[in-house]
C-alpha cells in the first residue's frame, strides 16, 4: 500500500548530497502477482553499528566524541541547508562504520520539509519523547485540554535532539533533571523548563565537549546555534583541545545520585504510548502525592527514560532502545555468540577485501582491541571480536515512525 510518509523520505534524500547521509540511488513502486502494490527505495548500505552500541567497544575520549558529533552535524547541516528536519535524531539512528569510525544519520522516515503535505496533525510530532525539545514538550502541555494543535518542528529540535544524543553516550544515561519548581499551581509547573544536570557533573570530560553539550541543550533555541555552526565548532575544539581530551571518559566519583524515584514508574507509562498519545493532562497521582508533584516528574519522565542502575561509563547498554532497520538478520544469536561455522545471509564470502578476514567461509572486521564479552551484535572468534561485513545488496528497510 501507498504510504505518505514513505514519500517524504524520498523527496528529502533527493534533495540531500552528504557523506553523512545515505545516498538515494532509486525509488518507486512495485507491484506484486496479485496486484498489491509496495514502494521501494535503494539507497547506500552502510555497514555500521548504532552509536551506543559502538561506543561500548571500547573506552572513548572527548576527543573522539568532538569528531563524531561534528560528522553528525554536518548530516542536520545538510539536511536543513535542504529545508527539511530529521525529527529523530537519536543514537539509534546514527550508525557508525567501525573500521574508520566515520557517521552516517540514518532512518529518515520521521522526516519533513519546508512545503511538505501536512501528515501529522496531533499536538506531538513523529519524534522519540526522550529527545524532544523544551518547545515541544512544552506545546504538548500547553494544549493538552484542547483539541490538537500541531506543533512545528524546527532546525532547533534536531540540535536539541543531538544534544541528548550526546549526553546519552559520554553519561550513559538521559539527562536529568537538576531543580525542583517551587509552585502550587499546576498550569504553572511548566512555565519554565527545569535546569539540567550537567554531563560533566557526571563524568570527566574534557571541557570543550562539556560546552558544546550544554549549548545543544540550552533552552532557548537561538542558543544552539545552528548545525553549520555546531559542526565547525566542534572540529575545532577537536583540533585545539588539549591533553585532556585524548583521556578516557569515565564515571565521576561524585557523581549526582538517582533522581526522583517516581521517575522510573512514570517513564514506563510514558514510552508505552499513555503520555504519548495525547494524554498529558492524565495524572495518575502516586499515595501521598500532589498533582504538582507528578507534574514535576511528567518533565522528568520525558527527560530520563527508565533505566536500572547508577551513573555507567560511556555508551551504557542500549537495549531498552527500539531496534533499528538493519539490526541483523534472524540468525544473529546475541551477546557472546561465537562465529557461526557458515555466513549469515547476505554476509560476504571469500575473496574477503582488507580490512576484512576470512573466518569460516565468510569475510569479518576485527573491532579493534575489544576483547570478550563482545558487545550485541557482533561475535566471538578466538577471544576477539568481529564484525560480520554483508554485501552493499543486502535488502534494508527504513524505520517505524515513532
Amino acid at each position: 500500500a501507498s504510504d505518505p510518509r514513505f514519500a517524504l523520505e524520498v523527496e528529502l534524500l533527493s534533495r540531500i548530497h552528504s557523506p553523512h547521509v545515505p545516498g538515494l540511488h532509486d525509488s518507486g513502486e512495485w507491484t506484486r502477482s496479485d496486484g498489491a502494490h509496495f514502494p521501494f527505495l535503494v539507497i547506500d548500505w552502510v555497514d555500521g553499528l548504532p552509536l551506543y552500541s559502538w561506543a561500548r567497544l571500547q573506552p572513548r575520549s572527548s576527543r573522539e566524541v568532538l569528531r563524531l558529533l561534528a560528522q553528525i552535524a554536518r548530516a542536520l547541516q545538510a539536511v536543513h541547508a535542504a529545508g527539511g528536519h530529521h525529527r529523530d535524531v537519536k543514537g539509534d539512528n546514527v550508525l557508525v562504520r567501525p573500521t574508520d569510525g566515520s557517521v552516517v544519520l540514518a532512518d529518515f522516515g520521521s522526516c519533513t520539509y519546508r512545503g511538505a503535505p501536512i501528515l501529522t496533525r496531533q499536538s506531538e510530532p513523529p519524534s522519540t519523547p526522550q529527545y524532544q525539545s523544551p518547545q515541544s514538550q512544552l506545546h504538548q502541555w500547553k494544549f493538552r485540554h484542547q483539541a490538537p494543535v500541531r506543533y512545528e518542528a524546527t532546525p532547533a529540535d534536531d540540535l536539541y535532539a543531538l544534544g541528548v544524543t550526546a549526553y546519552r553516550l559520554v553519561a550513559g544515561r538521559y539527562p536529568l533533571i537538576a531543580d525542583e519548581q517551587d509552585t502550587d499551581d499546576e498550569d504553572d509547573v511548566f512555565s519554565r523548563f527545569p535546569s539540567l544536570v550537567h554531563a560533566e557533573n557526571l563524568v570527566h570530560l574534557a571541557p570543550e565537549l562539556a560546552k558544546w553539550i550544554r549549548q545543544m541543550l540550552s533552552v532557548e533555541p537561538e542558543d544552539r546555534g545552528s548545525a553549520a555552526e555546531l559542526a565547525l565548532g566542534l572540529d575545532l575544539a577537536a583540533e585545539r583541545a588539549g591533553r585532556e581530551a585524548d583521556r578516557p571518559i569515565t564515571p565521576r566519583a561524585d557523581a549526582a545520585p538517582r533522581p526522583f524515584e517516581w521517575r522510573k514508574y512514570l517513564a514506563t507509562v510514558a514510552v508505552s504510548g499513555v503520555l504519548t498519545a495525547g494524554a498529558w493532562g492524565l495524572f495518575l497521582a502516586p499515595p501521598g502525592g500532589s498533582p504538582t508533584a507528578l507534574a514535576r516528574a511528567l518533565t522528568r519522565a520525558v527527560q530520563s527514560v527508565a533505566q536500572e542502575g547508577t551513573t555507567a561509563g560511556l555508551g551504557e547498554d542500549a537495549r531498552s532502545e527500539p531496534v533499528s532497520a538493519w539490526e541483523p538478520l534472524a540468525s544473529y544469536e546475541g551477546i557472546g555468540a561465537e562465529v557461526p561455522k557458515r555466513p549469515l545471509p547476505s554476509q560476504r564470502v571469500p575473496p574477503c577485501k582488507r580490512p576484512e578476514v576470512e573466518i569460516n567461509d565468510a569475510c569479518w572486521l576485527l573491532l579493534g582491541s575489544e576483547n570478550p564479552p563482545c558487545v550485541e551484535r557482533t561475535y566471538e572468534w578466538k577471544k576477539r571480536c568481529y564484525w560480520p561485513s554483508f554485501s552493499p545488496s543486502r535488502p534494508t528497510t527504513t524505520g517505524q515512525d515513532q
